[in-house]
């Protein structure tokens, strides 16, 4: 059965690819460029972005974006104050987060927050 047209089976997916992946996945809220992941990868930015893409669906920016904005839905639930959430999960700011978070979610933080608190 296939997950999405665009999906790949787990192990289908390159190890480099994984490695970025999970790169990510381990600290959302670092700081990383497209050169330094594709870099990581031993790939030109342009087919490390392209194998990115087949693998999770998603572009890097994007892959981590989606990672911040859960990891910043995880911290509010947990009491965290909207302002350190958003430092937290590496967000620029307050409202960039707030703007992620209601077009992922279709609910502003601080609703989110009274809503789980």
């Amino acid at each position: 059965m296939r997950e999405g047209a665009g999906a790949l089976r787990e192990d289908a997916i390159p190890a480099d690819i994984k490695r970025a992946r999970e790169l990510i996945d381990d600290d959302p809220a670092a700081s990383m460029t497209l050169a330094e992941l594709a870099e990581l990868c031993g790939l030109s930015h342009f087919r490390f972005l392209r194998a990115f893409s087949k693998a999770t669906g998603l572009t890097p920016h994007a892959y981590l974006m989606q990672r911040r904005i859960h990891e910043a839905r995880r911290l509010i639930a947990a009491g965290t104050s909207l302002a350190e959430a958003a430092f937290a999960s590496g967000f620029s700011d307050q409202s960039h987060m707030t703007r992620l978070f209601v077009r992922n979610f279709g609910v502003s933080p601080g609703a989110y927050a009274a809503a789980t608190g």
